[in-house]
C-alpha cells in the first residue's frame, strides 16, 4: 500500500510546474485560415446516376398504374371489393370459439 502511495506522490510531483501545451504557430494559422475561408464545393451528381433513379422512379409509377387497372377490372363481378378482401384476411376468426 505504501509503494503505491508514493508512486502516486511521485507522478503529482512530476506535474508540477508543467504549463500548458504550446501549439506550432504554422499548425495554428493554418487551422484559423482553413476556418475563415467559406467552402465552395459543390456536390456533383453523376448523369448516370440521375437516369437510374429517374428509371426506377417510372418503374415504379408503371407498375402502380397496372396494379390499379387489373384490380379494377378484376373487381368487377365483386360489388365491395374491400369487403371480400377483409371476409378473407379475418377468417382465421370464425375458427376460433372465445
Amino acid at each position: 500500500m505504501k509503494t503505491k502511495k508514493e508512486w502516486v506522490d511521485k507522478a503529482m510531483e512530476s506535474l508540477n510546474g508543467a504549463g500548458r501545451a504550446e501549439l506550432n504557430p504554422f499548425v495554428r494559422e493554418r487551422i484559423l485560415q482553413g476556418l475563415s475561408e467559406p467552402v465552395t464545393e459543390q456536390a456533383t451528381v453523376k448523369p448516370g446516376l440521375v437516369w437510374k433513379i429517374a428509371a426506377v422512379i417510372l418503374l415504379l409509377i408503371s407498375l402502380n398504374v397496372f396494379t390499379i387497372v387489373y384490380y379494377n377490372r378484376s373487381s368487377g363481378s365483386s360489388s365491395n371489393p374491400a369487403r371480400s378482401v377483409a371476409s378473407e384476411y379475418f377468417s382465421y376468426i370464425d375458427h376460433y370459439n372465445l
